[in-house]
């Protein structure tokens, strides 16, 4: 079969159009996520965009597509805004400086017109090929191209292969459904200029854009002694230091003189641990990085560690590229692992277990109004690690947050209510923001030399008026960062709000107004709210499991697509009609969930327990598939009943926000009650006839 052949075939130009958009959403939320610092502010604003502007393209399908030089200009303006977008000081935003505020939001209002240009002319695309089919058939295309897509980006991500790759696959699809020459060509420039924004030392891992810079290189007065620092997104992670013997503190501060005043206080600071403990023969380090905590536990003459870091390459760095090289010593044990997952399926009992920086607290600074998941420092999992303690054994905690911080009052209050109620023994530093936890039955009464405090700059917390009341950090509250900013939150979503109203209103006037009556549209936006709001639940559950990476998303967005297409499959096979079943499995499937928890211990297998809770978690999806294509196979416009249905997902996702208030559990009953009531318009007014477009 000719190529021509091939782009005349509807079926395979649906599911080429279909990967492409998928495939495209994506890479533009993982990519444009890191590279733009702003979008760490609006999270959102990427995924709210694209699915508006596929919607409005869907709206309009009967319309010609974007012109060659208006996609050109699109494109062209996307490279000055990548490279203007990593100058600005995005810290600044958090403050609501006036000037940046501005700058910003001129810079977020030009990726807002290029997205939805681009993703404008996707949906435009994949209506005119939806157009072409039935209903069902078009629609099983349709998931198939989109489960092609999220499995492409998924083996990408476990190979760690980097954005130039992403583009030119999209480039290569896009050139398939267009025959367009110049787009090779565009592809070829935006690759060229993503390899350009990735300088030496840059590895794309599951979790991230990691990249490690000699520290000589960015210090002034730091020896060149293979210390380096290893940057994650752009943000300072930490550093994989020289970590120097010594046989007291005094000694350790004569040989770290001349040092920057942070590795300095750092390596006082890992001491502090080992004189809190009365032994440390046996320890558990979750959140090794590349090894500085084990290095420093090795030359305490530590008998054996077990240490666990969920990244791969930086895992790798422990064991090659850290002066010490500490996790190639014969004592260490190296486990790339979530911390969760360890403590879920460990068995051995621990004098010592530290939780060695999980987050930098980047998160925080950049968006404290926002939530961020973090099921490391939940009641539950300090649960998980007490239980692996032995008679004599403790926990430290550390975290980049100060005396002054709602974190570290959160960390505390969770701490003690997971240690029956006693508090932990507290210490923060105040000139970097640091806070230290210490607690467990080994916990040494006569507490710190006096030493440690001067030469580590650390004083007890809290002191007066410093610590108030605050709400525990839980699994199904698990947002140690929350903190609101009414400012910020306004800005937030009237950011989105206006992003938002242009496409919507060409959406209504060009496309839906007067092809869709309202018992034909309702029903699909409530049904789109509801499929988004389950994707990105189980997205947050399920990292409770395996950790937010990108394959785990990966992997919970294809069993939600797997789900629906059986489900389409089934109505469009066996002709079923009656909306009841659907229904019925939605109520039963999403109780369900609501009570289901993932177990803090468990003896099960971990595929195991891993397919069962993606099993609850995304099941409710396939009776909501089969409501969806019952409704789709009935419409008399099928194209813009898709399209209202894009409009529900787009803002679906935002309705997660909810959680903040209520817990991730509740969001199980909230999409129960988008899901019936999307049955409440079709008690009124007769189907549309078919429409002649």
């Amino acid at each position: 079969m000719s190529l021509s052949q091939l782009r005349s075939s509807a079926p395979l130009r649906l599911f080429a159009v279909s990967w492409l958009l998928l495939f495209a959403e994506v890479m533009c939320i993982r990519w444009l996520g890191i590279e733009v610092p702003l979008l760490q502010v609006f999270p959102a604003m990427v995924l709210t965009t694209i699915f508006i502007g596929t919607s409005a393209g869907l709206a309009t399908y009967t319309k010609p597509l974007p012109s060659t030089s208006l996609l050109l200009f699109s494109s062209v303006t996307t490279l000055i805004f990548l490279i203007s977008a990593n100058y600005l000081p995005v810290e600044k935003l958090s403050l609501l400086d006036s000037t940046t505020i501005v700058i910003s939001l001129l810079v977020l209002g030009l990726l807002v017109v290029n997205l939805t240009i681009a993703f404008l002319a996707i949906g435009r695309s994949m209506g005119t090929e939806f157009a072409r089919m039935p209903a069902l058939k078009a629609y099983s295309a349709n998931l198939a191209g989109s489960i092609a897509g999220v499995l492409a980006f998924a083996i990408i991500s476990w190979l760690w292969l980097p954005p130039a790759l992403w583009l030119l696959i999209c480039g290569a699809l896009a050139w398939f459904l267009t025959g367009k020459k110049y787009i090779p060509v565009l592809a070829i420039v935006l690759a060229a200029s993503a390899m350009l924004a990735c300088p030496e030392g840059t590895v794309w891992s599951p979790y991230g854009k990691i990249r490690t810079v000699p520290a000589a290189r960015l210090f002034k007065d730091t020896p060149d002694d293979g210390s380096y620092v290893l940057f994650i997104n752009g943000h300072m992670f930490h550093g994989g230091q020289t970590i120097q013997p010594g046989t007291s503190l005094q000694e350790l501060a004569d040989k770290l003189k001349g040092q920057m005043e942070w590795t300095k206080l750092y390596r006082m600071w890992v001491e502090i641990p080992f004189y809190m403990s009365t032994a440390h023969d046996n320890m558990l380090v979750l959140g090794a990085g590349s090894g500085s905590d084990v290095a420093v536990a090795l030359q305490h003459n530590a008998k054996h560690i077990d240490a666990v870091e969920r990244d791969a390459y930086i895992a790798t760095c422990g064991r090659d590229k850290h002066p010490n090289k500490p996790f190639a010593d014969a004592r260490v044990s190296t486990h790339v692992a979530d911390a969760r997952t360890f403590l879920r399926y460990s068995k051995d009992k621990y004098d010592l277990i530290q939780f060695a920086y999980l987050d930098p607290g980047v998160t925080l600074k950049l968006s404290s109004f926002l939530r961020s998941d973090n099921f490391v420092y939940t009641k539950e999992s300090i649960e998980s690690a007490l239980a692996r303690l032995n008679d004599h054994g403790i926990i430290s905690v550390s975290f980049a947050t100060g005396g002054d911080s709602p974190v570290t009052r959160r960390l505390y209050k969770t701490i003690a209510d997971a240690n029956n109620h006693k508090p932990p023994f507290a210490l923060v530093q105040d000139y970097t923001g640091s806070c230290f936890f210490l607690f467990g039955p080994g916990l040494k009464e006569s507490g710190l030399p006096p030493e440690i405090y001067k030469l580590g700059g650390l004083r007890p917390w809290p002191g007066k008026g410093e610590y108030s009341d605050t709400k525990t950090s839980t699994d199904d509250w698990p947002f140690l960062y929350l903190e609101f900013t009414v400012v910020a939150v306004i800005l937030y979503f009237c950011v989105l709000t206006s992003a938002a109203v242009l496409p919507l209103t060409v959406i209504i006037k060009e496309g839906l107004s007067g092809k869709l009556r309202f018992n034909e549209a309702g029903p699909m936006i409530l049904l789109g709210l509801a499929f988004m709001l389950m994707e990105t639940k189980s997205i947050t559950q399920l990292s409770l499991l395996y950790g937010a990476t990108w394959i785990v998303s990966a992997v919970v967005i294809f069993t939600i697509l797997l789900l629906a297409c059986l489900s389409n499959w089934l109505v469009d096979r066996f002709n079923i009609r009656d909306l009841r079943i659907g229904y019925s499995g939605l109520v039963c499937t999403l109780l369900l969930d609501y009570f289901w928890k993932v177990p803090a211990h468990s003896d099960m297998a971990p595929l195991m327990l891993a397919g069962i809770s993606a099993f609850v978690v995304c099941l409710p999806v396939f009776f909501g598939g089969m409501v969806f294509s019952i409704l789709l196979a009935r419409a008399g416009n099928s194209v813009m009943s898709l399209s209202a249905n894009v409009i529900g997902v787009a803002f679906g996702g935002l309705l997660e926000h909810v959680c903040i208030v209520y817990g991730i559990r509740s969001l199980s009953l909230l999409a129960l009650a988008l899901y019936l009531s999307s049955a409440i318009p079709l008690l009124f007014g007769k189907r549309q006839p078919p429409s002649t477009d």
